[in-house]
Parts: C-alpha cells; structure tokens; sequence
C-alpha cells in the first residue's frame, strides 16, 4: 500500500506539473484575437432550427404591409395579424397540439417559427409564455408524473421557452459571459490535448472524468510543427504528440489556423488532407493504411 500511495503521489505532481505550463500563452492570446462570437441571425438559427443550414425562412422577403403584390402576401399579412391577437394565437396553439398527427418535429418548428414572428415584440411573446405555462402547468399537476414537466419538450410551450430564454442571453453571452465559457472551454481543451488521448475510445491521460481516464502509461513526445500559411510571412506554431492519430494532428493543425473562426465556418477534419511529401514524391496520410496493425 506505501508503494502504491507513493506511485499516485508521484504521478499526480508530474499531472501537476504538466498542467501548469503554457496556460497564460492560452490566455494572452484569447485576449489579443478575441473570441468568435456568431451574428445575431446565424445564432438564432442555430438554436430554433439546429442542423438546418439553407432553412426557406432565410429566403422570404417581406412585403410592406400597404403593398402586398399577390393573394399569398395578403394572405399571410392577415394571419400574422390574426397571431397579434392573444386569443386567436392561444387557441391556435391549442388546436395544433389536440391532433393526434401533430408530432414533436412539428410542435418544434412551430414553437421556432412562431418566435421569429413575435422576435420584435418580446413583451407580447412573454406575455403568450406565461399564459402557456400555467396551462401547462395545470395540465401537468393532473398527471403522475408533473416532476417531468418541461424535461422532454413535448408541447409548443417548452420549445416555445427554450427559444425566449436563447433570445433574452444572446447580448449577454456576447458581451459578457461567452468569454469567460469560451476561455474555459479552450483550457479544458487544451489541458486534455496537452496528454495522450485514446483516438478510438476517447478516453485521455488528463480527462476530467475518471470513467474517462486512460490507465495505460504510454510513453510520448511533444513535436512542434511550423504551419506555413498562403499570403502570410509569419508561421504558426502548433504542437502535436508523435502518437496522435492523423485526424487528431489535422484537427490540432486546423485549431490553431482558424482559432478566431466559429467551429461550424471552418473545414472539418474530413475536408482536409495531409501529405508526406519527399523529394518528387508524395503520400497521403490516414489514420489506416497498409502499415496499420489491428
């Protein structure tokens, strides 16, 4: 028992002392470059249609309400009057969610689509949600189980919520708080790929999770790698281990060119070859190949 206390003890200052390296080079940098923060319209896309990324609202040009030009653009000028009207919406709402064919894609896009209708009259919105929880709230007293409201996103409400409350933080998280998580989540990241991560497995030498920690000592070096960019004199210098994987060195080469640039603007790891090139001769690397050994 003293030699295994002795070997934990030891292995944990190493940890330690590992980790505490390079974290203020982390933190400089954010603060010199910034963070990447999305524009208001590709935010609020990403929330009410995730996934979605040539959604037809994006294409709809609105008419001045003095001048439609065809029976459709009068049509819905009337029905987005008709959904000012508190009454009309709660019982459209409700009628929506009585038919047994309204599933829960539907009630999601209807809750997202509604909420880009009434984006310019937040006091009117919270006004329909507050009217929509406590029918939902009475609903839910009657069931079994009314612990489980708004866990599963079962009614127009619940969706309806999630997009208010995404709404109401965006400024907030823009001009406040998105830095400190964005430079929190750069040092996790940056911690955990400073050790062995398990390409297959995930798991990793400095994982937060002990289910995800990777028992195996395995033996490593760190290999610089000076990344020379099209119209630019200054290289970039990323760090790898000589036992990543190829698609970990890709991502760590395309982390440290796009850094400034949001995760879902910039290339995946899929979209990106790396070659070995010598002399005339050149090879395209993959994590498996003739040499890989199962």
């Amino acid at each position: 028992m003293d030699t295994l206390e002795s070997n934990v003890r030891l292995e944990c200052k190493l940890a330690f002392a590992e980790l505490q390296t390079d974290m203020s080079d982390l933190a400089a940098d954010l603060e010199h470059s910034g963070i990447p923060t999305l524009d208001h319209i590709n935010y609020v896309m990403k929330v009410f249609f995730p996934g979605v990324s040539d959604h037809p609202i994006l294409n709809v040009q609105r008419q001045f309400i003095n001048t439609p030009r065809t029976n459709y653009d009068a049509a819905m000028i009337q029905f987005e009057q008709l959904l000012n009207n508190k009454f009309f919406l709660l019982s459209f709402i409700n009628t929506l969610e009585a038919q047994k064919s309204f599933n829960i894609r539907d009630k999601v896009n209807v809750a997202s689509l509604l909420m880009i209708i009434l984006m310019g009259k937040m006091e009117y919105a919270t006004d329909i949600l507050k009217s929509l929880l406590l029918r939902l709230i009475d609903k839910s007293v009657c069931n079994k189980h009314p612990q489980l409201m708004l866990r599963r996103t079962e009614s127009v409400v619940e969706k309806m919520l999630t997009n208010w409350m995404a709404l109401c933080m965006y400024y907030y998280l823009k001009d406040y708080a998105g830095s400190s998580l964005f430079l929190l989540f750069k040092a996790i990241k940056h911690q955990i790929e400073k050790g062995v991560v398990d390409a297959i497995t995930h798991e990793a030498r400095y994982s937060l999770s002990e289910e995800k920690l990777l028992k195996e000592q395995i033996d490593y070096q760190v290999i610089t790698l000076h990344i020379i960019q099209d119209d630019f004199d200054d290289k970039i210098q990323c760090k790898v281990l000589d036992c990543d994987s190829i698609s970990q060195v890709k991502s760590k080469i395309l982390d440290a060119l796009f850094k400034n640039t949001p995760f879902s603007l910039r290339p995946s790891v899929h979209e990106v070859d790396l070659e070995w090139r010598h002399g005339g001769g050149h090879v395209t690397l993959q994590d498996e190949d003739v040499t890989t050994k199962h």
